[in-house]
C-alpha cells in the first residue's frame, strides 16, 4: 500500500459507510452506482452520504 493508500486508511476507517446511491426519479438507494435504476429503470442516480476522498475542481 502507498503513502496515499495508508493516509486514507487512518482518514476514513472500515467503519465508514462509504458512498451511496439514490435514484433521483424513485429514490430508491444501492450500494454500487448502476447504469440504471433497479426499481424504476431511471438513468439519473446521485452520490449520497460516505466521505469523498477524491480532490475537488
Amino acid at each position: 500500500m502507498g503513502i496515499i493508500g495508508t493516509v486514507k486508511e487512518m482518514l476514513v476507517p472500515d467503519t465508514e459507510p462509504g458512498v451511496g446511491y439514490e435514484c433521483v426519479e424513485c429514490g430508491e438507494r444501492f450500494d454500487e452506482a448502476r447504469a440504471a435504476c433497479p426499481n424504476c429503470g431511471s438513468t439519473e442516480t446521485r452520490e449520497v452520504e460516505g466521505f469523498d476522498m477524491r480532490p475537488g475542481d
